[in-house]
């Protein structure tokens, strides 16, 4: 699955969305945890990274979709935003 990761993370985590993998718990104050099922771990995210997952759980699929997101939805710059939904979904991809 290393291929997969390196060009679209967020296949893979869809991929890992839609096949029951990996399953969202949201909290009551925004944050969150993916439980990964196959690789028996849980993955806690903060308010950020939960929208970042649950948008791609909703169907965005590029980082320029999630940065869109991050722009309304926090208070962040474009080049910031962009970055940061960069490396979450490779680290979350990664530890898949």
């Amino acid at each position: 699955m290393a291929t997969n990761v390196s060009e679209d993370p967020i296949a893979t985590i869809r991929g890992a969305l839609e096949s029951g993998r990996l399953t969202i718990n949201a909290l009551d104050d925004g944050s969150g945890v993916l439980l990964d099922v196959d690789g028996e771990q849980l993955l806690t995210l903060n308010r950020t990274g939960m929208r970042l997952v649950q948008a791609i759980d909703e169907g965005a699929s590029s980082v320029e979709a999630l940065r869109d997101m991050l722009l309304e939805e926090f208070e962040v710059e474009a080049e910031r935003a962009e970055a940061d939904a960069r490396a979450f979904v490779g680290e979350v991809a990664e530890a898949l």
